[in-house]
């Protein structure tokens, strides 16, 4: 059941892979190290701005929807939703203001000001993204999705090439993309509203679940990039612009698969939570924490094995040397994050208890300020890169262990040590090969290790996969 989504998904999370790693590629090349750390900066600041102001109402719009359908309440669901963003748009839009006005450097001051625009269009693309997947529209929710992400890369890097906005060329394209996307699913969205109002009976709950999915999220932003701010404080723009590549490269890998297999398995445990009970999730969430596992164990894996050479394809000149060296242990943390934020968190969202989750990361949150202000100014970069994963472990235990008294989460452990058999395969067969440099030992290497993994997984059946291969094959033979 899972698989057929997951494919379903995958043309999305293929697309957005591929513009994640094209943006790092080029703007690595067409931005010095300095505005790619101005670029870094800006892009945390909307991440932190707009996930504390409108990602509450996103957040409500996905959780409620399963309800409202079975009540016959969309159309007041979507119009309360509409209604909601665009007042949280307008306080984002205030604090990022805020944020060019503080900001000191001219190139900084213009990527907030082009980022906050951003702020006017996202939440209406984003709320009917959630509408969409909470009804499993795989389809449409892919469409929007690659359109937005290859439109924004494509757009964004060919105005830093021809243009003067340096680090700020990226967001204008984003905004460019979604304007285009904004007119589209606003039409929709109101078309399916039809008939319905604004209810004030619903702000209560929606933010009561939404707003501490916020701060849950602000947190691990916190956790995964506020080192930033204290890079920048203690060794300077240059240093972010470095460390953003080696985490741009090496965490968006992991994260878009771990999100892939969420965009999945997500909607079937809240189906399954709504219809049968907390014991139905048991055996749903089995197969999203191993197929999570199967799908992102290898990507992290074999991200510390090629760190090097990928580092060399992928990375302008000026940053690669020490992005390569931050890779392997950013890959570590992507794994552990992805579990963090993609399954863990679910049992809190299932319960209704994200205040729970929120007060729980504010600790690790806290742990990675502390651990940066002492570890920076001590052995530098590499500090920042200890403390992620290190908190970020902390996270994975302290979710896991009081999660587990909110939602009866399976812990497929046989399945875990099969891919963690795979991937030792893997990293054997990578590891014996010779060092050549550059994109002829990146593809050898990951055309091999791969193939071992996928060889071993198989021959292990880890996470489930030769039965997946088989209903793979079954299905295109019955449709030929």
């Amino acid at each position: 059941m899972i698989w057929r989504r997951l494919f379903g998904y995958f043309p999305a999370s293929l697309a957005g892979g591929l513009a994640s790693f094209g943006a790092v590629y080029a703007l690595t090349r067409l931005l010095s190290p300095a505005d790619y750390g101005f670029y870094a900066l800006a892009l945390t600041t909307m991440g932190i701005v707009y996930t504390l102001a409108v990602t509450w109402g996103e957040a409500a719009a996905y959780r409620f929807a399963g309800e409202a359908v079975a009540k016959g309440a969309m159309p007041d669901h979507i119009r309360t939703v509409l209604a909601l963003l665009a007042a949280s748009a307008a306080v984002a839009i205030v604090v990022m203001l805020g944020a060019v006005t503080i900001a000191s450097d001219p190139k900084l001051k213009l990527a907030l000001a082009v980022a906050g625009a951003t702020m006017i269009l996202a939440p209406v693309v984003n709320s009917a993204q959630e509408i969409s997947r909470a009804q499993q529209r795989v389809s449409r929710w892919s469409t929007v999705r690659i359109c937005q992400d290859v439109g924004a890369f494509a757009l964004g890097t060919f105005l830093a090439w021809r243009t003067g906005l340096g680090p700020a060329a990226p967001f204008a394209g984003l905004a460019s993309v979604l304007a285009v996307l904004a007119v589209v699913e606003s039409a929709r969205l109101w078309r399916e509203s039809r008939g319905g109002r604004f209810q004030r009976n619903r702000v209560r709950p929606y933010l009561a679940y939404g707003a501490p999915v916020a701060i849950a999220l602000v947190l691990n932003i916190a956790l995964d990039a506020g080192d930033r701010f204290l890079i920048a404080y203690f060794l300077g723009p240059e240093s972010v612009g470095v460390y953003a590549a080696g985490y741009g490269v090496a965490d968006k890998s992991v994260g878009l698969l771990c999100a892939w297999a969420a965009a999945a398995g997500a909607p079937m445990m809240m189906a399954a939570w709504e219809r049968e009970g907390p014991e139905a999730v048991r055996e749903v969430s089995r197969q999203v924490a191993r197929t999570l596992l199967l799908v992102a164990a290898p990507a992290a894996a074999g991200l510390a094995l090629v760190a090097r050479p990928l580092s060399e394809v992928m990375i302008g000149e000026e940053m690669r040397v020490q992005a390569a060296a931050i890779m392997p242990w950013i890959a570590l943390s992507g794994l552990m994050s992805g579990f963090v934020m993609h399954y863990l968190s679910e049992a809190f969202a299932l319960a209704r208890r994200t205040d729970l989750r929120a007060w729980l990361m504010a600790i690790p949150a806290l742990a990675n300020v502390a651990m940066n202000a002492v570890l920076l100014p001590w052995i530098g970069l590499m500090g920042a890169v200890y403390a992620t994963v290190a908190c970020y472990a902390l996270a994975l235990v302290l979710l896991g262990v009081v999660g587990r008294r909110l939602a009866p989460l399976a812990w497929p452990w046989g399945d875990f040590a099969k891919v963690a058999g795979a991937c030792a395969a893997m990293a054997v067969v990578v590891m014996l090969m010779p060092a050549i440099g550059g994109f002829p030992e990146l593809a050898m290497k990951a055309a091999l290790g791969a193939a071992t993994y996928v060889m071993s997984a198989l021959l292990l059946d880890a996470a489930g996969a030769r039965g997946a291969l088989q209903g793979f094959a079954a299905r295109k033979l019955r449709r030929a």
